[in-house]
């Protein structure tokens, strides 16, 4: 039995960020042809993806979540991948 990945609707806010030489890619989507509230990944250059495990009523409230993570903590390098740990 294959299984289709459902099409995804990505909104016009959807794009990249750069801070203090740091490049993101903001994606704001949803299942497309639906009325769902609107999930926010932001994906730093080497692929590490950080997603919000709330949804948002319209695209804009994504977002003014992203740049409000960006305000409220350490920029950019919110989104980068965590160093390893070493024992």
């Amino acid at each position: 039995m294959t299984h289709e990945m459902p099409a995804m609707e990505f909104s016009d806010l959807t794009g990249r960020a750069t801070q203090n030489g740091i490049t993101v890619t903001v994606n704001v989507y949803r299942f497309a042809g639906t009325q769902d509230p609107w999930t926010l990944e932001v994906i730093d250059q080497t692929g590490w993806s950080t997603v919000w495990d709330t949804t948002f009523a319209s695209d804009e409230d994504a977002l003014d979540a992203f740049i409000e993570a960006i305000e409220d903590g350490d920029g950019m390098r919110a989104f980068l991948e965590p160093s390893p740990t070493l024992h």
